[in-house]
Protein backbone atom coordinates (compact mmCIF):
# COMPACT_ATOMS: atom_id res chain seq x y z
CA UNK A 1 0.00 0.00 0.00
CA UNK A 2 1.44 3.49 -0.89
CA UNK A 3 2.07 5.87 2.03
CA UNK A 4 0.17 9.20 2.04
CA UNK A 5 2.29 12.41 2.25
CA UNK A 6 0.54 15.79 3.32
CA UNK A 7 2.14 19.16 2.44
CA UNK A 8 1.46 22.70 3.31
CA UNK A 9 0.16 24.39 -0.02
CA UNK A 10 -1.70 27.22 -1.27
CA UNK A 11 -4.70 27.20 -3.91
CA UNK A 12 -4.67 29.54 -6.74
CA UNK A 13 -6.83 30.69 -9.37
CA UNK A 14 -6.30 32.01 -12.88
CA UNK A 15 -8.85 31.97 -15.44
CA UNK A 16 -10.78 29.56 -13.62
CA UNK A 17 -7.78 27.02 -13.50
CA UNK A 18 -6.99 26.41 -10.34
CA UNK A 19 -3.42 25.09 -9.18
CA UNK A 20 -1.76 24.84 -5.87
CA UNK A 21 1.77 25.75 -4.81
CA UNK A 22 3.62 24.15 -2.45
CA UNK A 23 7.34 22.90 -1.31
CA UNK A 24 8.05 19.07 -1.78
CA UNK A 25 11.36 17.28 -0.74
CA UNK A 26 13.88 16.21 -3.73
CA UNK A 27 13.60 12.92 -1.83
CA UNK A 28 9.66 12.73 -2.94
CA UNK A 29 9.85 14.41 -6.08
CA UNK A 30 12.24 11.61 -7.53
CA UNK A 31 10.01 8.66 -6.46
CA UNK A 32 6.54 10.09 -8.14
CA UNK A 33 7.78 12.80 -11.02
CA UNK A 34 8.09 11.28 -14.35
CA UNK A 35 8.72 12.89 -18.21
CA UNK A 36 6.90 12.13 -21.71
CA UNK A 37 9.41 12.92 -24.00
CA UNK A 38 8.66 13.41 -27.62
CA UNK A 39 11.57 11.05 -28.68
CA UNK A 40 10.78 8.27 -26.69
CA UNK A 41 6.68 8.35 -26.98
CA UNK A 42 5.84 9.75 -30.82
CA UNK A 43 2.42 9.52 -30.20
CA UNK A 44 2.22 11.33 -26.67
CA UNK A 45 5.52 12.97 -25.88
CA UNK A 46 6.34 16.40 -26.06
CA UNK A 47 9.39 17.07 -23.66
CA UNK A 48 13.02 17.56 -25.42
CA UNK A 49 15.67 15.23 -24.74
CA UNK A 50 17.27 16.06 -21.48
CA UNK A 51 20.89 17.59 -21.78
CA UNK A 52 22.56 15.24 -19.29
CA UNK A 53 25.73 17.49 -18.88
CA UNK A 54 23.05 20.58 -17.60
CA UNK A 55 21.47 18.39 -15.56
CA UNK A 56 25.03 17.53 -13.72
CA UNK A 57 25.92 20.78 -13.81
CA UNK A 58 22.97 21.50 -11.51
CA UNK A 59 23.51 18.71 -8.77
CA UNK A 60 27.21 20.24 -8.38
CA UNK A 61 25.63 24.02 -8.27
CA UNK A 62 23.73 22.69 -5.62
CA UNK A 63 25.68 20.25 -3.38
CA UNK A 64 29.42 22.13 -4.65
CA UNK A 65 28.49 26.02 -4.95
CA UNK A 66 25.83 25.98 -2.10
CA UNK A 67 23.64 27.55 -4.76
CA UNK A 68 19.54 27.54 -4.36
CA UNK A 69 17.00 26.71 -7.30
CA UNK A 70 14.28 29.27 -6.22
CA UNK A 71 12.11 28.40 -9.44
CA UNK A 72 9.24 26.22 -8.97
CA UNK A 73 9.17 22.72 -11.50
CA UNK A 74 5.48 22.75 -12.85
CA UNK A 75 3.42 19.37 -11.81
CA UNK A 76 0.31 17.71 -13.47
CA UNK A 77 -1.12 15.41 -10.88
CA UNK A 78 -2.48 12.29 -12.55
CA UNK A 79 -5.60 10.36 -11.41
CA UNK A 80 -3.16 8.07 -9.40
CA UNK A 81 -1.66 10.74 -6.91
CA UNK A 82 -4.97 10.96 -5.37
CA UNK A 83 -4.27 14.46 -4.61
CA UNK A 84 -6.80 16.31 -2.31
CA UNK A 85 -6.75 19.98 -1.06
CA UNK A 86 -8.32 20.70 2.90
CA UNK A 87 -8.85 24.37 2.15
CA UNK A 88 -9.27 24.86 6.09
CA UNK A 89 -6.10 23.58 7.21
CA UNK A 90 -4.04 24.80 3.82
CA UNK A 91 -3.13 21.21 3.36
CA UNK A 92 -2.44 19.34 0.25
CA UNK A 93 -2.09 15.20 0.36
CA UNK A 94 -1.30 13.27 -2.15
CA UNK A 95 -0.32 9.16 -2.67
CA UNK A 96 3.67 8.74 -3.41
CA UNK A 97 3.01 6.37 -6.02
CA UNK A 98 5.47 6.19 -9.56
CA UNK A 99 4.69 8.44 -12.17
CA UNK A 100 1.82 10.17 -10.27
CA UNK A 101 3.31 13.46 -11.67
CA UNK A 102 4.02 14.71 -14.88
CA UNK A 103 6.66 17.25 -15.28
CA UNK A 104 5.26 20.19 -17.39
CA UNK A 105 8.83 22.09 -16.94
CA UNK A 106 11.36 22.00 -14.92
CA UNK A 107 12.79 18.57 -16.03
CA UNK A 108 16.79 19.31 -15.72
CA UNK A 109 16.15 20.48 -12.02
CA UNK A 110 14.80 18.04 -11.54
CA UNK A 111 17.25 15.43 -12.96
CA UNK A 112 19.23 18.14 -11.42
CA UNK A 113 17.71 16.82 -7.94
CA UNK A 114 18.42 13.32 -9.13
CA UNK A 115 21.97 13.60 -9.20
CA UNK A 116 22.52 15.33 -6.03
CA UNK A 117 24.22 13.86 -3.44
CA UNK A 118 21.84 15.89 -1.08
CA UNK A 119 18.06 15.94 -0.52
CA UNK A 120 16.39 19.13 -1.02
CA UNK A 121 13.29 21.07 -0.21
CA UNK A 122 12.01 22.26 -3.98
CA UNK A 123 9.18 24.68 -4.78
CA UNK A 124 6.48 23.23 -7.14
CA UNK A 125 3.55 24.23 -8.84
CA UNK A 126 0.89 21.36 -9.51
CA UNK A 127 -2.31 21.54 -11.54
CA UNK A 128 -4.59 18.81 -11.54
CA UNK A 129 -7.21 17.44 -13.48
CA UNK A 130 -5.38 17.87 -17.66
CA UNK A 131 -5.93 16.04 -19.56
CA UNK A 132 -2.96 15.05 -22.29
CA UNK A 133 -3.94 17.83 -24.36
CA UNK A 134 -4.18 20.61 -21.80
CA UNK A 135 -0.69 19.50 -20.58
CA UNK A 136 0.62 20.33 -24.02
CA UNK A 137 -1.00 23.32 -24.33
CA UNK A 138 0.68 24.30 -20.48
CA UNK A 139 3.85 23.17 -21.73
CA UNK A 140 3.57 25.02 -25.26
CA UNK A 141 2.41 28.19 -23.34
CA UNK A 142 5.27 28.26 -20.82
CA UNK A 143 7.99 27.43 -23.67
CA UNK A 144 7.05 30.62 -26.06
CA UNK A 145 5.97 33.02 -23.37
CA UNK A 146 9.01 32.81 -21.02
CA UNK A 147 12.01 30.66 -22.84
CA UNK A 148 12.69 28.97 -25.56
CA UNK A 149 13.18 25.41 -26.54
CA UNK A 150 13.66 23.98 -30.06
CA UNK A 151 11.49 25.31 -32.41
CA UNK A 152 11.09 22.42 -34.23
CA UNK A 153 9.84 20.58 -31.16
CA UNK A 154 6.74 23.00 -30.47
CA UNK A 155 6.04 22.63 -34.47
CA UNK A 156 6.48 18.86 -33.66
CA UNK A 157 3.67 18.77 -31.35
CA UNK A 158 1.73 21.08 -31.76
CA UNK A 159 -0.98 19.05 -33.42
CA UNK A 160 -1.27 16.86 -29.44
CA UNK A 161 -2.71 20.18 -28.34
CA UNK A 162 -4.91 20.28 -30.76
CA UNK A 163 -3.05 24.16 -32.25
CA UNK A 164 -1.74 23.47 -35.81
CA UNK A 165 -2.58 25.89 -38.37
CA UNK A 166 -4.15 24.70 -41.39
CA UNK A 167 -0.93 24.72 -43.29
CA UNK A 168 1.42 23.44 -40.61
CA UNK A 169 -1.15 20.45 -40.40
CA UNK A 170 0.02 19.86 -44.51
CA UNK A 171 3.54 20.59 -43.99
CA UNK A 172 3.58 18.14 -41.15
CA UNK A 173 1.83 15.40 -43.00
CA UNK A 174 4.14 15.85 -46.11
CA UNK A 175 7.51 16.47 -44.05
CA UNK A 176 6.14 12.96 -42.39
CA UNK A 177 5.85 11.27 -46.32
CA UNK A 178 8.91 12.47 -47.43
CA UNK A 179 11.12 11.11 -44.58
CA UNK A 180 9.73 7.61 -45.23
CA UNK A 181 9.43 8.15 -48.90
CA UNK A 182 12.19 10.18 -50.66
CA UNK A 183 15.33 10.42 -51.72
CA UNK A 184 15.59 12.89 -48.12
CA UNK A 185 14.19 9.40 -45.85
CA UNK A 186 16.15 9.36 -42.92
CA UNK A 187 17.68 13.13 -43.52
CA UNK A 188 14.61 14.80 -41.83
CA UNK A 189 14.53 15.81 -38.25
CA UNK A 190 10.97 16.11 -36.21
CA UNK A 191 11.41 17.53 -33.32
CA UNK A 192 15.43 18.98 -32.86
CA UNK A 193 18.16 20.59 -35.05
CA UNK A 194 20.71 17.67 -35.76
CA UNK A 195 23.56 18.15 -38.08
CA UNK A 196 23.68 16.95 -41.68
CA UNK A 197 19.33 16.61 -41.72
CA UNK A 198 16.65 19.80 -42.35
CA UNK A 199 14.62 20.53 -39.03
CA UNK A 200 11.03 20.73 -39.07
CA UNK A 201 11.46 24.26 -38.67
CA UNK A 202 13.40 24.92 -41.97
CA UNK A 203 10.88 22.24 -43.63
CA UNK A 204 8.41 24.55 -43.02
CA UNK A 205 9.81 28.00 -44.05
CA UNK A 206 10.76 26.52 -47.02
CA UNK A 207 7.60 24.92 -48.52
CA UNK A 208 5.34 27.72 -47.29
CA UNK A 209 6.15 29.30 -50.62
CA UNK A 210 4.75 25.93 -52.40
CA UNK A 211 1.85 25.59 -50.24
CA UNK A 212 0.88 29.46 -50.52
CA UNK A 213 1.11 29.57 -54.43
CA UNK A 214 2.16 27.74 -57.52
CA UNK A 215 0.38 24.55 -59.68
CA UNK A 216 0.44 22.59 -56.75
CA UNK A 217 -1.26 24.72 -53.85
CA UNK A 218 -4.75 23.30 -54.60
CA UNK A 219 -3.76 20.17 -55.43
CA UNK A 220 -4.36 17.13 -52.29
CA UNK A 221 -1.24 16.06 -50.09
CA UNK A 222 -0.73 12.91 -51.82
CA UNK A 223 -0.26 14.61 -55.00
CA UNK A 224 2.15 16.76 -53.47
CA UNK A 225 4.24 14.11 -52.33
CA UNK A 226 4.52 12.72 -55.62
CA UNK A 227 5.61 15.84 -56.96
CA UNK A 228 8.36 16.81 -54.58
CA UNK A 229 9.47 13.15 -54.53
CA UNK A 230 10.03 13.29 -57.99
CA UNK A 231 11.37 16.87 -57.75
CA UNK A 232 14.00 15.81 -55.26
CA UNK A 233 15.09 12.88 -56.77
CA UNK A 234 16.06 15.62 -60.07
CA UNK A 235 17.42 17.72 -57.72
CA UNK A 236 19.68 15.03 -56.39
CA UNK A 237 20.72 13.64 -59.38
CA UNK A 238 21.54 17.77 -61.09
CA UNK A 239 23.68 18.01 -57.64
CA UNK A 240 25.62 14.67 -58.58
CA UNK A 241 25.98 16.19 -62.44
CA UNK A 242 27.46 19.13 -60.78
CA UNK A 243 30.13 17.46 -58.70
CA UNK A 244 30.69 19.99 -55.94
CA UNK A 245 30.97 18.73 -52.71
CA UNK A 246 28.52 20.60 -51.00
CA UNK A 247 25.92 19.82 -53.64
CA UNK A 248 23.42 17.88 -50.80
CA UNK A 249 19.81 17.79 -50.57
CA UNK A 250 20.38 17.86 -46.67
CA UNK A 251 22.42 21.17 -46.63
CA UNK A 252 19.45 23.65 -45.65
CA UNK A 253 20.11 26.86 -47.45
CA UNK A 254 20.55 24.36 -50.42
CA UNK A 255 16.67 23.09 -49.51
CA UNK A 256 15.40 26.40 -49.40
CA UNK A 257 16.61 27.25 -52.61
CA UNK A 258 15.27 24.45 -54.25
CA UNK A 259 11.77 25.25 -52.58
CA UNK A 260 12.03 28.46 -53.59
CA UNK A 261 12.07 28.00 -57.65
CA UNK A 262 9.80 25.01 -57.01
CA UNK A 263 6.92 26.60 -58.35
CA UNK A 264 8.47 28.03 -61.45
CA UNK A 265 10.25 24.55 -62.63
CA UNK A 266 7.25 23.28 -61.77
CA UNK A 267 5.24 25.27 -64.22
CA UNK A 268 7.66 25.12 -67.14
CA UNK A 269 7.84 21.46 -67.09
CA UNK A 270 3.96 20.62 -67.23
CA UNK A 271 4.04 23.16 -69.74
CA UNK A 272 6.78 22.05 -71.91
CA UNK A 273 6.78 17.62 -70.64
CA UNK A 274 2.95 17.54 -69.95
CA UNK A 275 3.81 16.12 -66.40
CA UNK A 276 6.21 15.88 -63.54
CA UNK A 277 7.82 12.73 -64.35
CA UNK A 278 11.57 12.43 -62.58
CA UNK A 279 13.02 12.49 -66.07
CA UNK A 280 11.30 15.43 -66.92
CA UNK A 281 12.19 17.64 -64.36
CA UNK A 282 15.90 16.40 -64.88
CA UNK A 283 15.67 17.92 -68.70
CA UNK A 284 14.71 21.18 -67.02
CA UNK A 285 16.42 21.38 -64.02
CA UNK A 286 20.04 20.20 -65.49
CA UNK A 287 21.50 23.41 -66.54
CA UNK A 288 21.60 23.92 -62.83
CA UNK A 289 24.28 21.17 -63.01
CA UNK A 290 27.09 24.02 -64.00
CA UNK A 291 26.80 25.91 -60.93
CA UNK A 292 29.96 25.46 -58.43
CA UNK A 293 28.27 24.83 -54.89
CA UNK A 294 31.18 25.22 -53.28
CA UNK A 295 31.50 28.75 -54.00
CA UNK A 296 29.19 29.72 -51.24
CA UNK A 297 30.02 29.82 -48.05
CA UNK A 298 27.25 30.84 -45.06
CA UNK A 299 23.15 29.91 -44.42
CA UNK A 300 22.29 33.51 -44.17
CA UNK A 301 19.86 34.90 -46.05
CA UNK A 302 22.21 37.14 -48.71
CA UNK A 303 23.64 33.04 -49.25
CA UNK A 304 20.14 32.27 -49.91
CA UNK A 305 18.93 34.97 -52.26
CA UNK A 306 22.60 34.26 -54.19
CA UNK A 307 21.61 30.59 -55.10
CA UNK A 308 18.30 31.08 -56.12
CA UNK A 309 19.74 34.12 -58.30
CA UNK A 310 21.97 31.82 -59.80
CA UNK A 311 19.92 28.44 -60.61
CA UNK A 312 17.11 31.32 -62.16
CA UNK A 313 19.99 32.48 -64.25
CA UNK A 314 20.78 29.14 -65.96
CA UNK A 315 17.44 27.85 -65.60
CA UNK A 316 16.53 30.71 -67.73
CA UNK A 317 19.26 32.12 -69.76
CA UNK A 318 18.47 29.65 -72.73
CA UNK A 319 15.13 30.40 -72.38
CA UNK A 320 15.37 34.39 -72.90
CA UNK A 321 17.73 33.70 -75.96
CA UNK A 322 15.25 31.25 -78.22
CA UNK A 323 12.07 33.86 -77.40
CA UNK A 324 14.58 36.35 -78.54
CA UNK A 325 15.42 34.46 -81.65
CA UNK A 326 12.17 33.80 -82.86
Amino acid sequence: MSRVISVPALECKQNNQVFYTSIINSKVLKEVCFISRRDEDKKRGFQRLLNTGRAKAIAKYLDENKGVIPSAIILSAQDKAKLNYDKENLRLTFSVVKDSFLVIDGQHRLYGLVEAKNNYDMPVVIFTNLNSSAEVSLFIDINTTQKGVPSALLLDIKQLAGRETKLEELQRELFDLLNKDSVLAGLLSASRSVPGKISRTSFNEATKVIFQNGPLSEQSIDIMHKALKNYLSAAEYVFKLSKSPNARLNKTVLFKALCEIFNEVANRCIQEKGNLKTESLIEIMEPISTINFDAYTGSNKATLQRIVADMRYELNKYASVSEEMF
